[in-house]
């Protein structure tokens, strides 16, 4: 019976080891899988990428997620509602997102601020998956309006209460009377003012307070130069003002800091370092790090049931010290948790402990000194005892001798240490201050000049800011070293210049900056840039080579357009490329109208970076009519660009700036291609013998490779090399008539044809023409546009005889009337390419013109 008991009780214990090992060998392949499996978060953001509320909002829900080691994938959306407030833009977002993620599940959405959740909460079953919600950045009022009938639903609370900020105002200044509060006319501006309003008459009844959404945006900097010592503002949502000019709430903080009588308080933390004194401000960091901390916790399987809206404390208690010490407030006034930016740096605070260590060892020191100086005396008194004994003295004095001259030696040795060190430090000070190519002095001590020149007891000053023309043409062409000693001669040009009063710097690569000071007015400084300009046009030996090079300039004037060197420098910038625009070697004088120019420019260009591989451009084509056979035998490829920000950009304003940014290199070897593409789709449909025109920047002529690519790109698509024709303009020819003479030859003996684009605006030589294998030359619109049904013999008709004379094609471009194409004809011009037979069209639309032509050639027929 024993045995019969053991065996069941053996079976029993294998059976509970079988089935723990299968649990856990389950619950192991189960982590497996799910470790293997990526969560999608979309993150929807109701304003643009460049807002700072957005930007930190979003910056704490990445942060937080990635830190937590799981396997999720972040998907990011801007709805841009701020600037784009129409219900196009919420037709246009929801198409957007149902092709983009159609094939892709969402496992959960976060939304930041009031748009992006009722966007998500409306559209999520139809094209996000019918993912849950969890919101941040809405307030309270907001919050419920916006879930009402809605499940699934949670979030972070946005807790709009400038109560605490209020006390501090008030323990800082007891005798606040007035509160001007500034916020905008949108939906969640009039929203965030009524709720502030709120709080202020409930902190006291008795305050003043002076809303300032009906004002301009200038006369609200008008308003601010004269507050009461009695007043404060409080900025909350400020975004257009009552014209509805938008403004950046970043500017708006620094510019009304600026010009304000009183302490500027606001409601959210990115008002910090932008002119802002300080308070308890709203976080977006923190609400992003709290809604994505309950996203988390949905991933990892909690029910959203259990998980309700929270409104945690996410505001910090910050204070700028500049501020402070501008209105003359004391540390003392604010809280003691502030955190405190902006603060002078303090020897002893920074390094408190090795203060106190040094003066530890100090006093061991002196104790040490007085334990020795009491055996001193013990020696002395036993030097007595032993002065009988002669030969005892003579060698403890031959040793102190000998202990004397060792100590000798080893102060010189520190002497000398020290002179190293000393000579060590002037030589790493100078490095500091100094650029290491030229000597002049650089950015670093332009800046720490700058507290002792740009001052009001120095008066009237001006910055210039130089830039060198085409300095990387010439870095790329004539190589680094030469480009180096190009510095230096420019540099040692300037310099012979200077008054005694003006300073010279280097802020880097081909960009110098002159202070001119001692002067009177803007006529002063014209006269010297002048001089410059002057100078300039003599020639530079570099290396055995002869060069001339030319300056392009910006002028800003202190106090005049800003009393901020990084200001000034930023003015004196945009008049300088102001100047390359028009021309270089010229110089332009800084006004507040430049702004919008350079903000579009450098819009432009950091949309320019990604539109190639967010494949935003489109090649349109616009045909060549043969004036004799009236059949279209070519078409132009002509570059458009559509960005989902900057709407459709002319080729005006952003070729110009993907030359500057060597971006036109890989964007013309794209065009390039696409137009060899659409070639070789049309012979495959039975279009023969149509050349295609593609527009050659000077920069991709400049590329050692091009030639190759060019060939590369025929074998690649098994284009016959007659059918392509690269365009080139005069200006390019003119300028840099030596550098790709050889190329166009090379390819000339390829069989590819060249063309010279515009011809007639510059002041191209006919002894070049001649010189160079140009195939084709094209009229300028300006000689076309001159043509009218009275027109004789004109220059236009000229032109098409110079060209044909020398073996030629003539194309007339910009025909765009019934009589400008009969006077083409009668001057025997070979193709017209215009509005009046076709605009630059699609690929699309372009066949249907083709097929077109062709069924009307068969029924002729």
């Amino acid at each position: 019976m024993a045995k019969k008991t053991l065996v069941l009780i053996k079976r029993a214990v294998f059976v509970v080891i079988l089935v723990y090992l299968g649990a856990y060998l389950s619950q192991y392949a189960y982590a497996e899988e799910n470790h293997s499996e990526i969560k999608n978060v979309l993150v929807i953001n109701s304003y643009h990428q460049g807002l700072t509320w957005t930007k930190e909002e979003t910056e704490g829900i990445v942060d937080t997620i990635l830190d937590s080691d799981s396997n999720i994938s972040i998907l990011t959306e801007y709805m841009d509602w701020k600037n784009y407030p129409y219900n196009e833009n919420i037709i246009y977002f929801k198409d957007y997102l149902k092709y983009k993620y159609q094939l892709q599940h969402i496992d959960i959405i976060i939304t930041t601020d009031d748009a992006a959740l009722q966007f998500a909460l409306e559209n999520r079953e139809d094209i996000l998956s019918n993912a849950p919600i969890v919101f941040c950045g809405i307030n309270t009022e907001g919050a419920e309006k916006l879930t009402k009938g809605y499940d699934r639903v949670s979030g972070v609370i946005e807790e709009v209460d400038p109560t605490e900020t209020l006390k501090m105002a008030f323990n800082i200044n007891p005798l606040i009377k007035n509160i001007y509060l500034i916020y905008d006319n949108s939906e969640s501006g009039l929203s965030t003012g009524e709720i502030v309003k709120d709080k202020i008459k409930m902190f006291d009844p008795s305050i003043n307070i002076i809303s300032c959404n009906n004002l301009t945006y200038e006369d609200l900097v008008s308003r601010v130069q004269v507050l009461e010592e009695n007043s404060i503002i409080l900025i909350t949502t400020y975004y257009s003002d009552v014209l509805n000019k938008k403004v950046e709430m970043d500017f708006v903080t620094r510019d009304i800091s600026t010009n304000s009588s009183v302490p500027v308080y606001h409601l959210y933390d990115f008002g910090m370092n932008k002119g802002a004194l300080g308070g308890s401000m709203l976080s977006g960091r923190l609400q992003g790090e709290n809604v994505a901390s309950m996203a988390l916790r949905l991933l990892n399987g909690e029910r959203q049931a259990y998980i309700p809206v929270i409104k945690p404390n996410t505001n910090r208690i910050v204070f700028d010290y500049q501020q402070m010490k501008r209105f003359g407030i004391a540390l003392k006034a604010i809280p003691k948790n502030s955190e405190i930016i902006n603060k002078p740096f303090s020897f002893y605070e920074t390094y408190k402990a090795l203060v106190i260590s040094v003066l530890a060892g100090f006093i061991i020191l002196i104790t040490f000194v007085g334990i020795l100086l009491f055996y001193l005396a013990k020696i002395h008194r036993m030097k007595k005892k032993i002065s009988d004994s002669h030969e005892e003295l003579t060698q403890i004095y031959e040793e102190l001798t000998a202990s004397d001259e060792e100590m000798r030696q080893q102060y010189d040795e520190i002497l000398s240490i020290n002179e190293k060190i000393r000579i060590g430090e002037d030589k790493l000070t100078y490095l500091a201050y100094h650029d290491s190519l030229t000597g002049l002095p650089n950015k670093l001590s332009l800046f720490e000049n700058s507290k002792f020149i740009f001052i009001p007891e120095k008066g009237i000053v001006s910055l210039l800011f130089l830039d060198i023309d085409n300095f990387k043409f010439v870095n790329d062409t004539m190589g680094h070293a030469f480009g180096d000693q190009l510095i230096i001669s420019v540099s040692e040009r300037l310099t012979s210049l200077l008054e005694p009063t003006y300073t010279l710097y280097r802020l880097g690569g081909d960009e110098f900056v002159i202070v001119l000071e001692d002067i009177h007015s803007v006529k002063e400084a014209e006269k010297f840039v002048a001089l410059i300009l002057t100078k300039f046009s003599e020639e530079f030996k570099i290396l055995d080579s002869i060069l001339h090079i030319s300056l392009s300039l910006g002028i800003v004037m202190y106090p005049e357009h800003s009393d901020d060197l990084e200001h000034l420098l930023k003015y004196a910038d945009i008049a300088m490329y102001r100047a390359k625009e028009g021309g270089r070697k010229n110089y332009v004088i800084y006004n507040p109208l430049m702004n919008e120019a350079f903000t579009e420019r450098v819009n432009i260009e950091k949309q320019l970076h990604n539109a190639l591989d967010n494949n935003e451009f489109e090649v349109y084509y616009q045909p060549q009519l043969d004036l004799k056979t009236h059949k279209i035998t070519g078409f132009e490829a002509l570059l458009r660009w559509k960005n989902s920000e900057l709407g459709n950009v002319s080729p005006l304003k952003f070729i110009k700036v993907a030359e500057d940014t060597h971006f036109i290199i890989p964007l013309g070897t794209w065009v390039l291609n696409k137009a060899c593409e659409f070639l070789k789709s049309l012979n495959k449909k039975g279009f023969e013998d149509l050349t295609v025109s593609v527009n050659i920047s000077i920069l991709q002529l400049l590329q050692t490779d091009f030639c190759d690519i060019v060939e590369e790109t025929l074998n690649k698509f098994q284009i016959d090399s007659k059918y392509l024709e690269l365009e080139i303009t005069e200006s390019i020819l003119m300028e840099s008539f030596e550098s790709i003479g050889t190329k166009l030859e090379k390819l000339s003996e390829k069989n590819v044809r060249i063309a010279l684009d515009d011809f007639g605006k510059g002041y191209s030589s006919l002894n070049y023409l001649k010189q160079l294998p140009i195939n084709t030359l094209k009229v300028d619109k300006t000689f076309v546009d001159n043509i009218t049904d009275k027109s004789g013999d004109t220059l236009t008709g000229h032109i098409v005889t110079i060209g044909k004379s020398m073996g030629m094609c003539v194309v007339a471009e910009g025909v765009e009337r019934q009589e400008q194409m009969e006077y083409l004809i009668q001057h025997e011009c070979d193709k017209i390419q215009g509005y009046l037979y076709s605009r630059p069209v699609p690929e699309t639309e372009l066949i249907k013109l083709l097929e077109k032509t062709r069924l009307d050639d068969i029924q002729k027929d």
